[in-house]
């Protein structure tokens, strides 16, 4: 069986990243072209890209860690106010920063633990 390319990133940084999320996950992927992104400017851009690989049947369970991801980086970008101290706090926060009090489900994003 091959492995399928699933992801392309510029920046070794969100490679890993996105990478750490899927291994903890329990998904096998391999990271290929870290070796040559110090060499970006002197090669062509694409040649200097990082790239995850993944089993086939992995490719669909990514797809929706990635897509919660997603939802949970949109969330961190909206406010939400503190019912209590009135304090603005990010969309993906569960408790206010301010004064600790937990937020309804209602303010809060749903976020799942990853086994």
């Amino acid at each position: 069986m091959k492995r399928v390319q699933f992801a392309v990133h510029r920046m070794v940084g969100e490679a890993r990243l996105q990478a750490g999320l899927l291994e903890a996950a329990g998904l096998s992927v391999e990271v290929r072209g870290e070796a040559l992104s110090p060499l970006s400017g002197e090669l062509p851009s694409t040649e200097t890209w990082i790239e995850l690989w993944l089993w086939p049947q992995e490719v669909e369970a990514a797809r929706q860690l990635i897509a919660e991801l997603e939802e949970n980086r949109e969330a961190a970008g909206k406010e939400v106010q503190c019912p209590r101290c009135h304090e603005e706090n990010p969309g993906n926060f569960e408790l206010c920063w301010n004064c600790g009090l937990e937020f309804p489900s209602t303010l809060r994003p749903k976020l799942r633990a990853l086994p």
